[in-house]
């Protein structure tokens, strides 16, 4: 095998595992937005998880009585020793509804247990008799709290595998995962065009496509730079190692749009990624008259 031909084909096996990793990647990536979704159906949507000593931030709406932070009435019960520290308020950036964002700070707490916080909601409305002005409740917003002895404790309980092998959500892995997905893919595309390129300089071309006619089994390759292809010539079977195989079609279709190889039905089944080898100076007889 000459030195150019040995690199195209090492070129080509590059492509081709560089393929295969791509493919792995978005594999992984499913597998890992899979795991963070089945743990976020199995977490109640108003749980928080803390351990003794730290923080964690929290948000809802605003209140209808409460026109700022300050105005928020937090009650904790089932804990000892968490403060409800109220940050900002703000306006939501889809539907611009008035929220609040505060932090649960465990570290004057003392024993891990369960709680519960309450934030208190209470609205206007009109005395059905007297038609005067008093005040009702409105569904409260209420947080189930659950109070860790350590962070590797809470870890060690989250619902995602991944989670509690890392640290972190599975979803920021499944985002990294994507980009090294993405990239590598890019850098096949490049590697697979240079292998065709080269493979197309030593008169060899990649199967990428198969189609069943009556007169045969039609081989689409991609011409790379040739331009020198011509209908009725000998194209030859070979294997992805580039061992021939003894089976001959002829080349019966070169158009911008689409570069064919027309094999008999009675041969060997093709198969994608098998290459053919073109024989300028040699035309079938068999299939001459072939059509397309």
């Amino acid at each position: 095998m000459s030195t150019s031909l040995n690199r195209a084909f090492t070129a080509l096996r590059r492509a081709r595992l560089s393929g295969s990793v791509s493919a792995c990647f978005f594999l992984l990536t499913c597998l890992l937005i899979l795991d963070g979704l089945q743990a976020l159906m199995r977490s109640d949507f108003n749980r928080i998880d803390l351990p003794l000593g730290g923080q964690t931030p929290i948000s809802g709406a605003m209140p209808q009585q409460a026109k700022s932070r300050a105005d928020i009435v937090a009650i904790i019960e089932g804990l000892d020793g968490i403060d409800f520290v109220p940050l900002t308020d703000f306006r939501g950036h889809w539907f611009g509804a008035h929220m609040w964002r505060a932090t649960l700070d465990a570290g004057k707490a003392t024993k891990p247990g369960r709680g519960e916080l309450t934030i208190v909601d209470m609205v206007p409305a009109k005395n059905t008799t007297t038609n005067a002005t008093i005040t009702v409740q409105n569904p409260n917003q209420i947080y189930s709290i659950t109070l860790w002895p350590s962070e590797d404790a809470m870890r060690a309980a989250h619902f995602s595998l991944i989670h509690r092998l890392t640290g972190l959500s599975a979803f920021i892995w499944a985002g990294v995962s994507f980009v090294c997905a993405i990239g590598i893919a890019a850098w096949h595309v490049l590697l697979n065009q240079r292998a065709h390129r080269a493979l197309a300089a030593e008169g060899l071309f990649v199967i990428h496509g198969l189609r069943k006619t009556d007169a045969g089994c039609q081989a689409i390759f991609s011409p790379g730079d040739r331009k020198d292809l011509q209908v009725g010539c000998s194209m030859l079977l070979l294997s992805p190692q580039g061992v021939e195989l003894g089976m001959q079609g002829v080349l019966n279709e070169c158009s911008p749009h689409k570069h064919s190889a027309l094999f008999s039905p009675d041969g060997a089944a093709l198969r994608y990624g098998w290459l053919l080898r073109y024989k300028p100076d040699a035309r079938s007889v068999e299939h001459e008259n072939i059509p397309a």
